[in-house]
């Protein structure tokens, strides 16, 4: 009996083969003195723009791994005339030239195009053309001849099968369903990066051998580019069926594979939708298990998640998101809340912590966690954290009492050693005394190199602001943290607070950090205080500051009569 899966891969076998690594390495290692470039990298660069770094050497600046920066390189691409390479003068204070190893993308197929870049005002050297042009030749012949061996069915053919998996459906006699599960192989620029291409190849390879070993039969499986891949299960498969499945394809993963270098270690991620349950459309199926794998890729990767309806719409608001969040920087469309901040012992103000919100048009308010994660991941939150901190302060001049004003601030800022810079531009832009500032950097993400974080730190509490840890317990490395930066307060985690005098366990530990603070000689804010019960104890342990909707919700207008009082 015929099915689309089956009449599908009868056309194709699975065969990868990579050439040397050690070769491939050496030609990217002698590009960058021959180019004179700071990094070289070999890109492919999909119709919408999201780039996959295959390859690179040297020092890769954060603005490739933006979809604009692909766009961007597609449209320089598209714009040459009669000679072979193409320039972008000026990428985020990056100059950048290349050529195409393969096809312009068409169809929803990715291109592949070999970039040289190097500082704004910098110069390339002299032989970076012929250098370019004779690693992309020998790149191009690679392409070809893989060309010639045929993998699996891509993108196009993947979706013409569901289109007709989903007819099928539709004819039998009982209501039939299917799953979609996206899988992926976990970090695979690293494998790249770490092994070589070839090694990565034979990896992806016996991953596909596994995978056809473990596939019931009717099972379609697709490449759809990157070390991504696609399964759709036979007509009639249940969803109890398809999660057994999924926790096969996952085990497969279970024993590394063996190569000559011995053995290498690595990991799958699926995420996976029910037709009709969870969309009943072709678009809207992937778009729900995308947005499932996304999500057990950042809590890890190497397991699975169902798509659910939270999980899609909330990565579907991500779709052009970063074009909004950049439109409402440049339009003065984000806007700020504020949180008391509340004295134990004085019952009085002393301070407010400005909460950073947006309101998208179409969408409503965007929940915060969403939009500064994801600005995190897009590297956006620098133009977000300075927009904000230039807003608290100048709001904050305009308190009738000198209050203190708290800003949120992200740790990327530290690795670049930036953020003592923005801080010390921003008090003389808006006259705000130091001494009322302060920065606070979620314990929830991560410092960089501790030596780096350390020295920026220090240039900042240099400047008269105070400095505290958001989020304490609620991250990692919490006491090393104490140990080695600057600090002048922590700010206890919601989730201690919300259980004291509930669990014996949570009052002891509430009781161990305001002691250890003590003898740091820090002070401590509990956040989300919502009881008088939880006030009195804190207040009977030594807690200096609370905040939370007991002591005054987030409100938007700062000239609100409460909060300006002393």
């Amino acid at each position: 009996m015929s099915s689309p899966a089956r009449d599908a891969q009868k056309e194709t076998t699975c065969e990868y083969s990579g050439i040397s690594s050690d070769s491939r390495s050496l030609l990217f290692r002698l590009l960058l003195p021959a180019t004179g470039a700071v990094a070289v990298a070999l890109l492919e660069i999909s119709t919408s723009g999201i780039i996959n770094i295959l390859q690179s050497a040297g020092s890769l600046p954060s603005v490739l791994h933006k979809t604009a920066s692909g766009k961007i390189i597609l449209a320089a691409e598209r714009e040459r005339t009669d000679e072979a390479l193409f320039s972008c003068p000026s990428l985020e204070g990056w100059s950048l030239f290349g050529l195409p190893v393969s096809a312009t993308p068409l169809g929803g197929k990715a291109g592949w195009f070999l970039v040289a870049l190097c500082q704004s005002g910098k110069s390339f050297s002299p032989s970076a053309t012929d250098a370019m042009e004779d690693v992309a030749r020998q790149l191009k012949n690679e392409a070809a001849r893989a060309l010639g061996r045929s993998a699996l069915p891509d993108r196009e053919e993947s979706l013409r099968v569901l289109h007709q998996f989903i007819e099928k459906t539709g004819t039998l006699s009982r209501r039939a369903v299917f799953s979609l599960i996206h899988l992926n192989l976990d970090h695979l620029s690293l494998i790249n990066d770490r092994y070589g291409w070839d090694t990565a190849d034979l990896i992806l390879a016996e991953m596909i051998r596994r995978l056809r070993s473990v596939l019931p039969e009717g099972c379609f499986l697709s490449s759809i580019g990157g070390g991504h891949f696609m399964v759709l299960t036979p007509p009639g498969t249940t969803a109890v069926t398809t999660r057994s499945l999924v926790n096969a394809i996952l085990q497969i993963s279970s024993t590394p594979v063996s190569l000559d270098m011995g053995a290498v270690p690595f990991s799958i991620s699926a995420g996976w939708s029910v037709y009709p349950q969870d969309a009943n459309d072709a678009n809207q199926l992937i778009l729900a298990a995308r947005a499932a794998l996304t999500e057990a890729n950042r809590t890890g990767g190497g397991h699975e998640r169902r798509a659910n309806a939270e999980l899609t719409n909330n990565y579907a608001l991500t779709a052009n998101l970063e074009q909004d969040l950049l439109k409402a920087v440049e339009d003065d469309a984000l806007f700020l809340k504020w949180m008391p901040i509340v004295d134990t012992v004085s019952q009085k103000i002393v301070g407010h912590e400005a909460l950073l919100r947006w309101t998208r048009p179409g969408h409503g308010e965007v929940a915060p966690n969403l939009f500064i994660r994801y600005a995190e991941e897009v590297g956006m939150i620098e133009a977000l954290d300075s927009w904000s901190l230039r807003s608290a302060c100048m709001a904050a001049l305009r308190w009738q009492t000198p209050l203190r004003v708290c800003v949120n601030v992200s740790p990327a800022w530290l690795v670049n050693e930036r953020l003592s810079g923005l801080v010390d531009r921003v008090l003389g832009e808006t006259g705000l005394a130091p001494g009322r500032l302060q920065i606070e950097l979620s314990e929830c993400r991560p410092f960089g190199p501790s030596d780096i974080a350390f020295r920026e730190l220090s240039r900042v509490r240099a400047l008269g602001v105070r400095l505290a840890i958001d989020d304490f317990g609620a991250g990692y490395s919490s006491l090393e943290r104490l140990r080695i930066y600057p600090l002048d307060q922590i700010k206890l985690d919601r989730a201690f607070v919300q259980y004291l005098g509930e669990d014996m366990r949570a009052d002891e530990i509430m009781h161990a950090i305001l002691s250890l603070a003590r003898s740091l000689n820090i002070t401590c804010c509990a956040k989300g205080v919502e009881t008088e019960h939880q006030m009195a104890l804190l207040d009977a342990n030594g807690c200096e500051e609370v905040q939370g909707y007991l002591l005054g919700a987030p409100v938007r207008d700062s000239h609100v009569p409460h909060l300006a009082q002393a």
